[in-house]
C-alpha cells in the first residue's frame, strides 16, 4: 500500500518536473486534459457498476439515501449558519455588497 503511494506520488513529481522546465506543450497539455477527462469517466463507471453489483449496497439503498439527505442538510444548514455568523463577525461595513471595496 506504502508503496504504491509513493509510486504515485513519484509520478506526481515526474510530471511536475517536465512541465516546470516547459517540455510539455500547450498541444499536449489539451491531449493530456481529454485523456484525463475520459479516464475520469471510465473510472466513475466501473465504481458505479461495482456498487451495482453488491447485493448488501443494493438492499440499504433506502437507508443510505436518507443517510445521505440528513448529511446534506446538516452540513449545509451548519456551513450557512457559520458563513452567517462570521460575516456578522468580522464584516462591519453595511456598504459592502461584493466587489472591490472602495
Amino acid at each position: 500500500m506504502i508503496l504504491r503511494v509513493l509510486m504515485y506520488f513519484g509520478i506526481l513529481a515526474i510530471g511536475w518536473l517536465l512541465s516546470s522546465r516547459g517540455a510539455i506543450h500547450g498541444n499536449l497539455m489539451k491531449k493530456i486534459s481529454n485523456i484525463q477527462t475520459l479516464i475520469l469517466f471510465g473510472l466513475i463507471y466501473i465504481m458505479g457498476v461495482r456498487v451495482g453489483m453488491d447485493e448488501q449496497i443494493i438492499s440499504s439503498i433506502g437507508q443510505i439515501g436518507i443517510m445521505a439527505a440528513v448529511f446534506g442538510l446538516i452540513t449545509g444548514t451548519f456551513s450557512i449558519l457559520l458563513v452567517y455568523i462570521l460575516r456578522k463577525r468580522f464584516i462591519t461595513d453595511l456598504n459592502i455588497t461584493g466587489g472591490t471595496n472602495d
